[in-house]
């Protein structure tokens, strides 16, 4: 048989050791490439929720002060000689004392506060940080005082014109009235009663306080409800100054919150959270107290600027004060106990710095992110220590208003730096009522 018709043998099937290495050399650059650009992106994609998460967290919190703010004297009396009687609550007394409600720049100084945390926060919140409390409205509406109206006193014998729930019997128009007074079940939320003057007292309905008497059939004198309440006494909040006999007609406030914010720190973990409590502050017991509950994680600073109609002072060339230019001096508050607008209440004469002249306020939130991680670390300039006017670190609390960054004890031209991202977000709204027939 001629060779060349014989089948040459087939050589067996397989790669050789040099091909292996060479395609496992190509695989390792490819799963090293592709790695890489998955560590990148995750990295990159971290570094910009820590960007986004202090900047939703402080429109988020504006958007929630402003909806309180904005009504905040929704309920005034439009015949009232001044702007806002009691929409933003800087002053109070209770036992026949002063107690400041709202503050400026917390030093742990104010009478009852104390530094708590050094460099952090102070009892009623953390330091440089301010404490808002106002008057919100959540169903508000108005009912008329049956005249005369008694002498301010304990045990006043109030009949109110409320017919909300005459559909059924007098039983079911008292349970509607306590249920617009915000009854649970030991006493009614804080109210007002206000007169046609603008004179105003706090009012609470303390549960023996309601009376079983009314009549829904009253259309005459509409002596509907019957309530016996102390109009006056030691544990009832009055106007700063002391309260005034009110006169006829004398209409009754509902629907309304008192509610006061500020940032405190939590000592467990360290977080800085927006905070607001349904009350008026008070010193004594918030310090910090538990009637505070948080809203707000990672909320690190709150300032709030007053808006004059015109310069308060004359001179200064400005109607807004607690700025980073003008803050309310002590001298002008006539309680002498902090740098807010004095509130001389309807029982006294108002001065130029007087929250009743106060037309709108402009506020400010600091957030900021979590930690940064170690890849959010490498993608920004953490690591960058120079003074604050030739920096390009903006790894540090941003100055609001009349609260300053914060700098390094150790060097005095650089701010304290530290692994977070920060922002800060303004809103200034005007106070007016948009309640109409007010």
């Amino acid at each position: 048989m001629w060779r060349s018709s014989r089948k040459r043998p087939r050589r067996p099937a397989g790669f050789t050791l040099i091909e292996a290495m060479v395609s496992l050399l190509l695989l390792v650059i490819v799963l090293t490439v592709a790695m890489t650009m998955l560590f990148q992106m995750r990295a990159f994609a971290e570094r910009q929720q820590f960007f986004m998460l202090p900047r939703q967290t402080s429109r988020r919190a504006v958007d929630y002060l402003s909806y309180y703010v904005a009504g905040a004297s929704d309920l005034n009396d439009r015949t009232s000689p001044r702007t806002s009687p009691n929409a933003i609550v800087t002053y109070y007394n209770l036992g026949g004392a002063p107690v400041q409600a709202s503050y400026d720049n917390l030093s742990g100084g104010e009478a009852g506060n104390a530094v708590s945390v050094p460099d952090v926060s102070t009892k009623f919140g953390d330091l440089g940080t301010d404490v808002l409390t106002l008057v919100a409205p959540t169903a508000p509406a108005k009912y008329l005082v049956a005249p005369p109206f008694p002498a301010l006193g304990p045990g006043a014998d109030l009949y109110f014109n409320f017919r909300g729930g005459c559909s059924g019997n007098d039983t079911t128009n008292l349970n509607a009235f306590k249920a617009a007074t915000g009854f649970d079940g030991t006493q009614s939320v804080l109210m007002t009663l206000i007169d046609r003057n603008g004179n105003w007292i706090y009012f609470r309905i303390p549960r023996d306080g309601y009376l079983t008497d009314g009549a829904c059939a009253d259309i005459s004198t509409f002596r509907n409800i019957h309530v016996r309440v102390d109009t006056q006494s030691a544990t009832l909040p009055a106007p700063p100054n002391g309260s005034s006999n009110l006169s006829d007609p004398v209409s009754l406030v509902t629907g309304i919150q008192v509610i006061s914010f500020r940032v405190l720190t939590d000592p467990v973990d360290n977080v800085p959270k927006l905070q607001q409590k349904l009350g008026l502050f008070d010193p004594a017991t918030d310090n910090p107290g538990t009637a505070f509950v948080n809203v707000m994680e990672n909320v690190e600073d709150f300032q709030v600027a007053y808006v004059y109609a015109l310069d308060p002072l004359g001179g200064a060339g400005t109607t807004f004060w607690n700025t980073v230019n003008n803050r309310l001096p002590k001298a002008t508050d006539p309680l002498l106990t902090g740098y807010v607008p004095a509130q001389a209440g309807p029982s006294a004469v108002a001065g130029p710095t007087d929250i009743t002249n106060v037309i709108g306020l402009r506020f400010s939130i600091t957030s900021r992110s979590p930690r940064l991680s170690l890849g959010a670390q490498d993608l920004t300039n953490v690591r960058i220590t120079e003074d604050l006017a030739t920096t390009n670190n903006v790894h540090f609390r941003p100055a609001s208003e009349n609260h300053p960054i914060t700098m390094d004890p150790a060097h005095a031209t650089r701010p304290l730096y530290d692994l977070f991202d920060h922002y800060r977000a303004t809103s200034m709204l005007m106070l007016r009522n948009r309640t109409l027939g007010s």
